[in-house]
């Protein structure tokens, strides 16, 4: 009996070794994001008005957009050990080879014509398995049967060989047209749904 309880103490101490010596060699996976340029698009709202109701300089509404759900996506996801989501720190020249399909819940991006060295020594100087791209924001209006905006945030996720992963789409709505601070708020939960559905295609 004692034999046999000291073999299992023996067996159970050399499994939990075991697994923490894989769970040192663990390396979550890294994810690099960039948005695209001129990326907001609307059925309704020109850039002159989105300016003037929000706030942000229109030569930078792009950016301001894709900031936001780039922050909300790294903050949802701090505790997670699961993944790195890491926000381009730079801007690449190869951005503009990325091509654009479709519009609202029908967008996605293509990459392969972006020079694959370009293309893998970026995602390598971020330490990165994959590129996360935000192809584009839609604010979709409409007045019946409630006036509301309805934000498409449209997504693609490539390998480190420039294939396709994932394409995907987040919602959230609003009244009108909001402020950064306000829309940081409004777009938190999608932010938050888009990087767990990142996750689990990676994991």
């Amino acid at each position: 009996m004692l034999l046999a309880t000291l073999s299992c103490v023996l067996v159970t101490a050399s499994q939990a070794e075991t697994k923490g010596k894989e769970n040192d060699n663990y390396r979550a996976k890294h994810v690099l994001m960039l948005g695209l340029n001129d990326n907001v698009k609307s059925n309704y709202f020109p850039k002159v008005m989105i300016s003037n109701e929000t706030g942000i300089r229109e030569n930078m509404i792009c950016s301001e957009y894709n900031t936001i759900i780039m922050e909300n996506i790294v903050a949802s996801t701090s505790s997670n050990g699961a993944c790195m989501f890491i926000p381009a720190s730079s801007t690449y020249e190869w951005v503009n080879l990325i091509k654009v399909e479709g519009e609202g819940d029908n967008s996605y991006s293509d990459v392969s014509q972006v020079p694959t060295d370009e293309y893998r020594n970026a995602l390598d100087m971020a330490g990165a398995e994959y590129l996360l791209v935000v192809n584009q924001h839609y604010l979709k209006w409409q007045d019946k049967p409630m006036r509301t905006l309805f934000h498409i945030v449209s997504y693609t996720l490539f390998d480190k060989d420039q294939n396709e992963v994932y394409r995907g789409n987040g919602y959230f709505a609003s009244m009108n047209l909001e402020t950064p601070d306000k829309l940081r708020k409004t777009s938190s939960k999608t932010s938050s749904r888009i990087a767990s559905t990142i996750i689990n295609q990676i994991k």
